[in-house]
């Protein structure tokens, strides 16, 4: 992939090995920052693929990845595949006539712990996903529009002193949070949201548990009155028939 080659990216939806629903990248970005929902693919787990698209629409790279999406039609909020790292890293796919499409899946990912969120391409009637992609791509119903150099990131080249800075910014990111560092700030505010939460949670929890213990002592302490108060009454009762014996008042 030349830095110099433009590109377009789009996300492409697929059920019973057809592709069902297709949208722009950034589209697919307002799904996962919850701006947007995904009813159609409510309480399941979706097979996407991330399409990188050169020039004559012609698919350079794809990237096979499972969306968990709830009841409600939302996007997992927790999501953070780096798409477009796996695809600057990924193994040879199909040839489509432009040479081998640049293709992440489970079975060829860099990045071994995204290995379980990915999914395998398989033909199916003789058609491969990548195809099916690269058809609809030709469709183009998205009006994809390329963009110059928008990809630099994806052949892992530099252009320009400024992208210079950017990529040993991110090169520094990476090597202190690793890939999975690498989130929008929507991201890190809802994670930030979510560890608030479960501390929140965690910290009723042990309030309640504290407060059961401290209720259930109480309890115990009373019923350990109670049961003291019964064997003085049996003593006062027992001394009180003993002074009466003495005194020669009873038979």
């Amino acid at each position: 992939m030349s830095r110099k080659e433009p590109f377009a990216e789009a996300v492409y939806f697929f059920q019973d090995e057809n592709i069902v629903s297709e949208m722009l990248f950034t589209e697919f970005e307002s799904v996962l920052n919850q701006a947007a929902g995904l009813d159609q693919f409510a309480a399941s787990i979706v097979r996407c693929a991330y399409a990188a698209v050169g020039t004559g629409l012609a698919v350079r790279g794809v990237v096979c990845f499972q969306l968990n999406v709830d009841e409600e039609g939302m996007a997992d909020p927790g999501f953070n595949i780096p798409l477009r790292h796996l695809l600057r890293h990924g193994g040879s796919g199909p040839d489509l006539g432009a040479g081998a499409v640049r293709l992440a899946c489970r079975g060829q990912c860099s990045v071994p712990w995204h290995a379980n969120n990915l999914w395998d391409p398989q033909e199916s009637n003789g058609e491969h996903p990548v195809v099916l992609i690269q058809r609809a791509v030709w469709r183009n119903r998205l009006g994809l529009k390329l963009v110059p150099q928008q990809f630099d990131e994806l052949s892992g080249e530099v252009s320009g002193e400024g992208n210079l800075e950017q990529k040993q910014l991110e090169q520094k990111i990476t090597e202190t949070f690793g890939v999975d560092g690498k989130l929008s700030l929507q991201q890190l505010i809802r994670q930030n949201g979510q560890q608030v939460q479960v501390l929140q949670d965690r910290f009723r929890t042990d309030m309640e548990r504290q407060q059961q213990i401290y209720l259930d002592q109480v309890r115990d302490c009373r019923s350990e009155i109670q049961r003291l108060k019964g064997l003085l009454r049996q003593e006062q009762n027992r001394n009180k028939r003993l002074q009466q014996l003495l005194r020669g008042e009873m038979n």
